[in-house]
């Protein structure tokens, strides 16, 4: 992929800067090198202006191939000290250069809205945002995945599943399969309520009801669940951190890694 003004390749050693492009981008930099599964994208520097990405967002657009998703990656943002997940402003399935253009604006400018500072007491300035951009997968069942338990900090990967898109379980719209995996002959499944879904759509993305079928059953094989706790591992020894993961599984069977951080959670005894 090609290297543009103010961005660079997820594939770039030039991306695992933090102080220009955040720990978010960092962090998939660094597991899209070591070998695993990250779909193509741009980490765009927190110094890129909302009028310097006008003169690229028609390259990004040509090289990603719409649908593409935009997220935030500031300064501190999934750091070992801060998380902010869910705070900063992110945009599915964007389809037009001004789409692209008016989600990079809006990333940019989340960090000063009042609700941001009302659950945080500070403001985050535009420069401190960076943004990555990447090419969506259109997941037929998505979520998140510890490398440890998030509270005790016990060795053992925990999984939480739903139909569609990760949006449904990232944000608590649902309740999901929650896997609780030791090893490969050791896993306990806990089936979800998962009435709703997030999809991906010409138009962006929708909210569509579960078959009761669907709902009543596992969203994963027991195939999936030990690739996605073996994908959870080799990020924890990868990055060095008990990890916080968010994946996906395409059309084609394939699981995709779409967020990683530390988590921040883990009681210190």
């Amino acid at each position: 992929m090609a290297v543009l003004p103010y961005a660079v390749s997820l594939s770039s050693q030039n991306a695992i800067n933090m102080s220009l492009f955040g720990a978010k981008a960092t962090n998939l930099a660094k597991a899209m090198q070591l070998g695993l599964n990250v779909p193509d994208g741009f980490a765009i520097s927190r110094v890129c202006t909302k009028d310097d990405f006008t003169h690229i967002a028609k390259d990004i657009m040509e090289i990603l191939s719409p649908p593409i998703a935009t997220r935030s990656s500031a300064i501190n943002e999934d750091s070992s000290k801060k998380a902010f997940a869910g705070q900063f402003k992110t945009y599915l399935g964007i389809r037009t250069i001004e789409d692209l253009k008016q989600a990079f604006a809006d990333v940019k400018d989340s960090g000063s809205t009042n609700l941001f500072q009302i659950n945080h007491k500070e403001v985050v300035s535009p420069d401190k945002i960076a943004v990555f951009v990447q090419r969506m997968v259109n997941a037929t069942r998505a979520g998140i995945a510890f490398s440890r338990d998030p509270i005790t900090g016990e060795s053992k990967v925990i999984i939480e599943s739903n139909y569609g898109l990760g949006e449904s379980v990232v944000h608590g719209y649902v309740t999901p399969d929650s896997i609780d995996y030791l090893d490969d002959e050791t896993f306990k499944t806990f089936i979800g309520r998962k009435s709703i879904q997030v999809v991906l759509t010409d138009n962006g993305i929708s909210t569509n009801d579960t078959s009761p079928d669907d709902s009543r059953r596992c969203s994963l094989t027991d195939k999936e669940i030990k690739e996605i706790a073996n994908l959870t591992k080799k990020v924890e020894c990868g990055l060095g951190f008990a990890a916080d993961i968010e994946w996906a599984i395409d059309s084609d069977g394939i699981l995709w890694l779409l967020q990683a951080r530390p988590i921040t959670t883990i009681l210190k005894g």
